[in-house]
């Protein structure tokens, strides 16, 4: 069925008019140097690897996208075929409100000229360990944007359910709203953990996700840096073991980031208080009451092409200082 839906719509593509159609191309490659010295919360490790990537494809009228492509991540240390692959293959809508997309599609919006991340969720929920060992989203995006802000949901599609597997997908939404210096963004995620296609004893559907609100100021504008904002906000995780919990697990604390940047310089700082939190798609601190974090980062080159950050990170946590290290290098090229 799904060569037949790509010959399909290779065919569609090629029946119309050659005036209203665009045959596109990008490939491109990260690098990335992550040194974790978790020594307070976790085993520390280092992951050190390069990605290489490419797509093909067309556009219609400038709105209409399909792509296909490949994905190979190479971890250095290993042999070369320990990672397979990922397969890209997607359709995408879009004009100047609307993104929608559905198939296997790149978490990093290589058409975006700033080079953001399709998703923006905070480490607490989504870990950014995603982007070096799972670089798609295997489901569906939609986005609305506007001067108001935007607004965005998702389904990612991890696992699916055989008689050797557990079924396992990720859905959630998330958005921000601006009016003059004031801004509100939230984050919701959840995952969703069935069984096998024969089911184990003893097994039990787990649900695990949070969400977080927060109410912030964009002094941008009103300051000499390129970028400043600060916000607070509170962090609620949701986790229930069906036929074992009586309902669902909430704890919920306070949080506090600010953000700073300008030319080739950057710092920013989140700080949490609260209850510990079971999040299994986000980072291992936020188990703790209290977690500090600090990111100094310098960026040489930032543009639509190529980017480059390095990046020094402190770790405030159980009472002590931890450290990590990265260095982080996205170069793509794009043509028609």
């Amino acid at each position: 069925m799904r060569p037949f839906l790509i010959l399909l719509i290779l065919l569609t593509l090629l029946a119309m008019p050659v005036r209203s159609q665009k045959f596109e191309w990008m490939a491109g490659t990260d690098g990335f140097l992550d040194n974790r010295e978790y020594f307070s919360i976790d085993d520390p490790q280092t992951i050190f690897g390069s990605r290489v990537k490419g797509e093909l494809g067309a556009s219609l009228a400038g709105t209409h996208r399909f792509r296909i492509g490949m994905n190979y991540l190479y971890e250095f240390g290993s042999h070369p075929g320990t990672h397979l692959p990922d397969v890209i293959m997607y359709y995408q809508y879009d004009n100047d409100r609307i993104d929608f997309r559905i198939g296997a599609f790149p978490r990093a919006n290589i058409l975006d000229s700033q080079r953001s991340n399709l998703l923006d969720y905070p480490l607490s929920l989504l870990s950014d360990t995603l982007l070096y060992y799972r670089p798609n989203l295997e489901g569906a995006y939609l986005g609305f944007r506007g001067a108001w802000g935007y607004q965005q949901a998702f389904i990612d599609w991890t696992s699916r359910q055989t008689d050797e597997t557990y079924e396992r997908f990720i859905f959630g939404f998330s958005g921000l709203y601006t009016r003059n210096l004031l801004f509100i963004n939230h984050h919701v995620m959840m995952g969703h953990f069935a069984a096998k296609g024969i089911p184990e004893p003893g097994f039990h559907l787990r649900d695990n996700g949070g969400f977080d609100v927060n109410l912030g100021l964009n002094l941008s504008e009103s300051a000499l840096l390129d970028s400043l904002s600060v916000s607070i906000g509170g962090l609620v995780s949701l986790d229930r073991t069906r036929g074992v919990d009586e309902g669902w697990q909430t704890p919920a604390g306070f949080t506090a980031q600010l953000h700073a940047f300008y030319k080739w310089f950057g710092v920013q700082g989140f700080y949490y208080t609260g209850e510990g939190h079971t999040f299994l798609y986000g980072d291992p601190f936020y188990r703790l009451k209290q977690y500090g974090r600090v990111d100094i980062f310098y960026m040489p080159f930032h543009n639509r092409n190529v980017s480059l950050k390095i990046n020094f990170i402190l770790h405030f946590a159980h009472g002590q200082l931890d450290y990590s290290q990265q260095i982080l290098l996205s170069m793509a090229l794009n043509g028609k």
